[in-house]
Formats: C-alpha cells, structure tokens, sequence
C-alpha cells in the first residue's frame, strides 16, 4: 500500500478515535468543573496529573521503543523478530509498572488530603492499567494499523462519559470522579490488549535476533525515558507543581487545567495526521529511510494548514466559549484560555520532526533541545506564576515549546536537507490571523453563545475567501484529499472535493502518483 494510502486510512482510524474521545471528554470536563467548582476541581485535578504523569512516564521509554523497534522489523518483513520485541517489552513494562503504581499507592495514602484519599486511591491505581497498555497501543503504531486501537479508546471513553454523568446525577462526588477515571482505563486496558495479542499470536516465531538489538534496545529505551522525564517538564504541565507551592489560590490550578483543557482538543487534526506520519516514518526507516525528509516536509505543511486557523480563530473565541461552557464561576480563567491556544500550538508539530530523530537514533537532539527548554519554562514560569498565577504558568509554557520545537526542526532541516514550503506557510499563518480578527470583531458585539455562533461563522466565511484568493492549496493536495475522501460516505465526499475543487491553484494533475504525491513537500 502506497505512504498516501496508508497516512490517509491512518489519519481516518486515529481521527475518528480521537473525535469520540475529545468530544466525550470535553462534555465530562464541563460536567466535572460545573459540579465540583474551581477548588474541589483545583485538588482534584492536581492528583489526577500525578497519575497521569505517572502513567506517561511508564508509557514511553519501553513502549516507544516497541513501536520504534517492532516497525522497523515489520518494514523488513521480520514479522518473527517483532513478535518476540512485543512479548519481551510487555512482560517488562508489566513489572514496571506494578512497581511504579505500588509506589505512588504509597504516597496517596500518606500524603493525601482525607477528604480526598478514596478518590485519590482509585485515581493512582490506574496507573497499572494504563502503563501495561501503551505497549499493545505501540504495537498497533508500529503495524500501521491504527484501527486496532479505535475499539479500546471509544469504548473505555464511553464508559468514563457515563461514570461522570452518574457521578453528577447521584451526587457522588471526588470518589465518583474517581472511580470513572479507573474505570476508563482498566476497560481501555482489556479491551486493546487481547485482540492485538490475539493477532500477534499468529505471526511466526522463527526469528534470527541480530547481535546488536538488544544493546540497541536498551539504549533506545534508556534514552527515551530520559527524555520522557525532561519532556515532562516542557509537555505534561508540569507547571502546576509551581501552581500549587507559588500561588496561595488553589483555584489557579483549575483555571490552568480548564485552559489546556480546552486547547488540547485543537490540537486533535495535528495528533491524528501526526501520529499516521509518525508510524509511516518509522516503517519507512525499515523500508527506504532516504524518502523520510520529503514525508516529514509534507508533513509540517499539512500541520500548518490544519493548525494555524484552529489555534488562532480558538484564541479570538476562547473568552465567550469560556463563559458559556463552563459558567461565570471560571471568569477568572479568561486571559489564561485565550492564550492557550496560541502557546500550545507547537506542540503540534512536534510528532514528525520527533519521529524522524527517532527513527535515525538521534534521540539526543531531542534531549538537548527540552532540557533548554525546561530550564526556560520553569525559569519563566516561576518567576511570573506568585503574581499572575495561572497566566504565568501558560507564559512559561508556550516559550519552552517555542524553544524546543524551534532547535527539533532547525537540527532536522539542517540534518536531513528537509525543504520547507515558507512561502506556503507564511500565506496560511496570514490568512488564520485575519480569520481571528475577524471573528474577534463580530463576537464581542453579542452574548456568548452567539458570538461563538456568529464569530466562528464569519472566520469561516474569511477563511474561505482568502484560501481562494491566495490559492495556498496545490493540485497534489486535491490527490491526497481525495484518497482520504474515499474512506467517506459517497455523498459527502462529493461535496467536500467539490469545495476543495474551488480552492486549489489549478485542475488537479492526476497523472502523478500517489507516492510521488505524499513524498513532495
């Protein structure tokens, strides 16, 4: 199957597990916030990213080097030597986690709050669940088969969704929240790893293990978790540590998490094509490695397009959503959600430039470039966090992933001779700006909901005009659109190359190949 076709079924599985998880998630954060107000949710949410801390840190070094090792045997048709790197990998990330999980059990029970100490418990034992499934999530990156994991994210997301509705409807409160949050990652856990068990099951056994594999492994492993452990500090907002030791208001730890909160679900279209491109790139690497310049070049286009009119027309509309979604309780929170978009949008590019440094081992870049970037996001943020609070932590954070992203591409460009379209980019950052200002101007006239309505409506309308005027799109876009348009109902596919049919600088080549298409930046 050609790099097109595959980025494209890739991009359909991953975005559609992710729509039905920021959708769910989105509606249970507004339930939760609205239920337990600002300073039960400040605590809450304070434990909550302990875990999840936790549970990313584990979720890293061995499953990362699953999907890294597993695709570039699978990319040599080793289906053998894959098998055993997925075996091996999970009995140890299980022993791994069943001491990492026993260890902050510890910590919650000792230096817990009492009122929250059963929430807290349930909240920290889903570490061990969630751990032991990022390797067979990995597994599934790795064969290119994202679709694999679709069924244990929408199914535990559900779950979680009526947990939390429940939780409101009797009135159960932190244990109810609690108790959803476990339940939402052991179901995820059983649901994904049997069936791609199951499927592993069937591949060969005969293997010959090259000489150097494990010591590569190790490394590999060694050098992931260490840059999880600094990454933390620029990606997992580590800064409400400083929220709750530098700010005397607890409340600035809600305000922070419901900012971020909501910009993560703008970064959904830059995970999805992302994490397609990534497992691409690390297959490829097995396949040919000499085509992954072209395809990480594509790839940061493609997360221009998608990222910049989401991030700046979000941040115009943050304010109003902020107060029809979550209630005038969270007016304090406005400054600090119509920042977030605009300083968490590197984040969105960072999956291809990371996975290419990967595939070639070069993870020591990586290093360097978040631990520059930590020492600036807590430099920053402690600084301005005793006086602005949760504002000053979003500060610290935007500039640490400016830094970081901006020396991953800049080592990567130079490194790999990766051509970047500037001229492309520059026209679509233009055209989300006047988009913004636009809608800016339009909801500040009327009542929340309807400058949500009104502003996002007539961004649409200036988006739409300024991509047809300034002809960004390409006849190799209508190609690549139209294979991902295959995979939808036929009446809606009509009509969405019919659109993009008006926006593209001339008719469609369609005498090039798909290849040749998804490797041309």
């Amino acid at each position: 199957m050609s790099n097109t076709k595959t980025i494209a079924r890739n991009t359909s599985w991953y975005g559609i597990e992710n729509v039905v998880t920021a959708i769910a998630t989105l509606i249970t954060s507004i339930a939760i916030a609205r239920t337990l107000g600002p300073s039960k949710m400040g605590y809450m949410v304070y434990v909550m990213w302990i875990a999840t801390l936790t549970a990313s840190l584990g979720s890293l070094g061995i499953p990362a080097t699953t999907a890294k090792y597993m695709a570039e045997f699978i990319g040599k048709g080793d289906r053998g030597t894959a098998r055993f790197i997925y075996f091996r990998t999970l009995s140890l990330q299980i022993a791994f986690a069943t001491v990492a999980t026993g260890g902050i059990v510890l910590w919650a029970l000792l230096r817990g709050q009492p009122e929250y100490r059963w929430a807290a418990l349930l909240v920290v034992l889903s570490i061990w669940p969630g751990m032991v499934n990022s390797v067979s999530a990995q597994a599934n990156v790795a064969s290119e088969n994202l679709a694999a994991n679709l069924p244990g994210s929408v199914v535990s997301t559900f779950v979680y969704f009526f947990a939390i509705l429940a939780t409101v409807v009797f009135h159960w409160g932190v244990v109810g929240v609690g108790a959803a949050f476990f339940s939402m990652r052991a179901v995820d856990f059983v649901v994904r790893l049997f069936p791609t068990m199951r499927r592993i099951l069937t591949w060969e056994r005969q293997h010959v293990q090259p000489e150097d594999l494990r010591r590569r492994m190790v490394r590999f492993a060694m050098q992931s978790v260490t840059s999880m452990v600094i990454g933390l500090i620029v990606w997992s907002r580590s800064e409400v540590i400083l929220l709750r030791h530098l700010s005397d208001d607890i409340r600035q730890i809600a305000f922070y998490s419901v900012a971020f909160s909501l910009a993560d679900r703008l970064l959904i279209a830059s995970t999805v094509f992302g994490s397609a491109a990534a497992s691409t790139i690390f297959a490829q690497h097995g396949r040919d490695k000499s085509r992954n310049s072209a395809v990480s070049a594509s790839s940061f286009r493609y997360l221009a397009l998608t990222s910049f009119p989401l991030h700046f027309v979000a941040a115009s509309l943050a304010a109003p959503a902020l107060l029809l979604f979550y209630g005038s309780k969270y007016r304090g929170a406005s400054m600090v959600v119509t920042l977030a978009p605009i300083l968490c949008m590197p984040k969105a590019f960072m999956t291809p430039v990371q996975s290419l440094l990967q595939s070639v081992e070069r993870q020591g870049i990586v290093i360097f470039a978040t631990i520059l970037a930590g020492v600036v996001d807590w430099g920053l943020a402690a600084y301005l966090i005793p006086v602005h609070g949760a504002v000053g932590a979003c500060i610290g954070s935007g500039a640490a992933q400016v830094t970081a992203i901006t020396i991953m591409w800049a080592v990567a460009i130079r490194g790999f001779n990766i051509k970047l379209p500037w001229i492309q980019v520059a026209k679509t950052a233009f055209i989300s700006i006047a988009a913004a200002l636009a809608a800016h101007f339009v909801a500040r006239q009327f009542a929340p909901i309807w400058g949500v309505l009104l502003g996002g409506s007539s961004a649409l309308v200036v988006l739409f005009v300024l991509f047809y005027l300034m002809r960004v799109l390409e006849p190799q876009d209508y190609q690549r659109f139209k294979v991902l348009a295959a995979l939808l109902p036929a009446p809606v596919a009509a009509r969405m190359m019919s659109i993009l049919s008006l926006l593209v600088r001339r008719e469609p080549a369609d005498a090039a190949s798909e290849d040749q298409l998804v490797l041309k930046p």
